[in-house]
């Protein structure tokens, strides 16, 4: 009974998603990706970087797995946008059955079966799982939990079989997401503890007992990395792919920011509002200082609480705070500044540790304190339902997507840009040019959202404000170096202003990067205006 209610919640919110295209990063990841046809694939993108448009040493991700699994899912499924979403569905379900399994471990089934479908009907696994792109979280989590399953009833007399096991598991969770280099301490750590009776073996105990599955494990570990290293000539990016708002950033400053989010993520967690698929750096408080001090004081508590409780013999709260840290930490910006600000998608194994949290605290709650706790779940998950089910609707299509953006962020720039590139996309320039506008005005030194208004703008056949709004971007010496764009800019000089604005515009632009398309257009306006009595 305990797998159907967990398999149900797991799939009723995500249904809106099975009616879904492909969108935002599936469309650059599934739709348009080459490489993942045919099933010699399978084999190819183990030695290609994890974006189509990269090339070696770009943004230092290497995800062979993730890129094999869903190769398979197109040559199964033909390319069909339903068989990846029922590929998402499958992938989500097998994670809540298998952290089912591992809640029942350390606490009663009434508590381990709450805390199971909290997690399974929480809204911030939608963008994971509604954009199958995401999947590799589910990957990793997968692949923890198997090696905890492995680890679980290990012994020093075990043979190898289960060694070489976690070695391909923790393989498998470095190939799927670089977070997954995480996935093993996060496994030892909840074997060592997730346990009602007082804890059977002290760390360095436990660490010698199974020391043949850790040398396992780090050569299934190093070997992604020599790949890696291999494929991308690198084991990180070579330069920043710092997210805009952290870009221009000291590491202080950036910490600091950071924290100041963490009361934002807790409010997430337990109570999830105003999910949107993009967080910029409107995300970030006014009042920085006061919002990190609040984020730094509750960690310090659930440090403290966890502290408390193992030394009563009780580990469960240290397991459910390593959960929290280690997998959200790859992507906090505290180490290294990342693409992202806040994601939900990396906040997967946060509800995880959540999950154990909540089991924990149900187990050890007084007789009296059940009924109310039991209430407040079926408000939490009424809430959670409903939530995450309007939020799966809103990543069925790009336009609904970025509509949810701007009304979630309307002083974000990005729900804008992405509402206008959606609009050109459809032809709807007008509409594209409003929206544009309204990003560029907040963003005006976005070269992308120039680019995208200055198209709009000369398909319908605003030449001048064209000229106006690309001109700028022709400082740009990668700019310069795009023919069709530099093409762009002196043929709608031309239809504004006319032959002589043409000639000055391309003699500018004589000995640059764009010397041979300006020569061709500078000829073309001397020739008509010889003819010109």
């Amino acid at each position: 009974m305990g797998r159907v209610a967990v398999a149900v919640i797991t799939v009723l919110p995500l249904l809106p998603s099975l009616r879904a295209a492909f969108v935002y990063d599936d469309t650059t990841v599934i739709r348009d990706n080459a490489m993942l046809r045919g099933w010699d694939a399978l084999a190819k993108v183990w030695t290609s970087p994890y974006w189509p448009s990269d090339g070696p040493q770009s943004l230092g991700l290497y995800r062979p797995l993730q890129l094999a699994l869903l190769s398979a899912v197109w040559n199964i499924g033909q390319g069909s946008a339903r068989s990846f979403h029922v590929y998402a569905l499958c992938l989500a379900i097998g994670v809540s059955f298998s952290l089912w399994w591992l809640l029942r471990r350390g606490s009663d089934v009434a508590p381990a079966l709450i805390a199971a479908i909290w997690f399974a009907a929480h809204p911030l696994h939608v963008e994971a799982i509604a954009s199958v792109a995401n999947t590799s979280e589910l990957l990793v989590m997968l692949a923890t939990l198997g090696m905890i399953r492995l680890l679980w009833h290990s012994t020093s007399g075990d043979g190898w079989l289960r060694a070489i096991g976690l070695a391909l598991l923790a393989a498998a969770a470095l190939a799927a997401k670089e977070s997954g280099l995480f996935a093993l301490p996060v496994a030892a750590i909840t074997v060592w503890g997730w346990n009602r009776r007082s804890a059977r073996e002290d760390i360095r105990a436990f660490t010698v007992n199974r020391l043949r599955y850790w040398v396992a494990a780090a050569v299934g570990i190093a070997a992604v990395i020599a790949a890696r290293l291999v494929v991308l000539g690198t084991p990180v990016a070579n330069g920043s792919i710092a997210a805009q708002g952290l870009d221009k950033l000291g590491a202080g400053e950036r910490v600091l920011a950071m924290m100041s989010l963490w009361p934002r993520i807790v409010a997430m967690v337990v109570w999830p509002f105003h999910l949107a698929p993009y967080y910029g750096p409107t995300s970030f408080p006014d009042n920085r200082i006061a919002f990190a001090l609040i984020g730094a004081l509750l960690l310090a508590l659930f440090a403290a609480v966890a502290t408390h409780a193992s030394r009563r013999g009780d580990r469960r709260p240290t397991v459910a705070l390593a959960w929290i840290v280690l997998t959200y930490l790859p992507a906090s910006n505290v180490l290294a500044a990342t693409g992202q600000i806040l994601s939900d998608r990396t906040l997967f194994g946060v509800t995880a540790g959540g999950a154990l949290l909540l089991a924990w605290a149900l187990d050890i709650a007084p007789q009296r304190y059940q009924r109310m706790a039991r209430l407040a779940f079926v408000l939490v998950l009424g809430h959670n339902l409903i939530v995450g089910t309007q939020y799966a609707i809103a990543w069925t299509s790009h336009r609904t997507l970025w509509q949810r953006l701007a009304e979630v962020s309307p002083n974000e720039h990005m729900s804008y840009k992405l509402l206008g590139m959606d609009a050109r996309g459809r032809g709807d320039n007008e509409h594209a040019i409003a929206y544009l506008n309204r990003a560029l005005s907040m963003v005006p030194t976005d070269r992308q959202i120039r680019f995208e208004l200055g198209q709009a703008q000369y398909a319908i056949g605003e030449f001048a404000p064209a000229v106006v709004t690309l001109a700028p971007l022709l400082r740009d010496t990668d700019v310069r170096s795009e023919p069709q764009f530099v093409a762009l800019y002196l043929d709608a000089t031309g239809r504004a202003y006319g032959a002589a604005a043409v000639a000055d515009a391309a003699r500018r632009l004589l000995h640059t990067e764009a010397d041979s398309v300006a020569t061709r257009f500078l000829r073309a306006a001397e020739a008509q205006l010889q003819r010109k009595p």
